[in-house]
């Protein structure tokens, strides 16, 4: 009874040598991305101040960015925040628009610009463990919103 597979005469495939033009070098190394999602007064803000605390404490190199463009006092110190680059009051004026609509669009308009956050925390990325993300609480942002899809999806490609 013969059976096919090595060694019973059955076909065989060479592969070639692996050419020295494609080796890879060192792996580069990832940190942990966590983007914190949740509904309003859910308690998002509150926990990534607990995480902002014990990265300290622990010395634990991370990266840290708000993207709640309408937080009033943001109770922890970030490598981004979304209010340096748009004014949420400002968007709402100038679409007419009510809250839910200005973080919608206020989060539509720093998307245009998530690659060059994406960029600035790559190059830290072999000294990083960690990268949090905070979110406003309008979750429809992250369910059915083009910016929802285009952060998350770029900090999946990136980590």
């Amino acid at each position: 009874a013969g059976s096919a597979g090595r060694g019973s005469g059955g076909p065989s495939v060479s592969l070639p040598r692996a050419d020295a033009r494609f080796k890879l070098g060192p792996a580069r190394k990832n940190p942990v991305a966590c983007i914190v999602l949740g509904m309003a007064g859910s308690g998002k803000t509150t926990l990534m101040q607990r995480i902002n605390v014990h990265i300290h404490e622990n010395q634990l190199p991370s990266y840290v960015i708000n993207l709640d463009p309408a937080v009033g006092a943001l109770p922890y110190g970030c490598n981004i925040d979304i209010r340096d680059t748009v004014n949420y009051k400002e968007v709402m004026k100038q679409y007419q628009l009510g809250p839910n609509g200005g973080i919608m669009t206020a989060l539509n308009l720093f998307a245009t610009k998530y690659d060059q956050v994406m960029d600035l925390v790559e190059k830290k990325a072999d000294e990083l463990s960690y990268c949090f993300i905070d979110t406003p609480g309008q979750i429809e942002v992250f369910t059915w919103s083009a910016s929802g899809n285009i952060i998350s999806e770029m900090t999946a490609y990136s980590f």
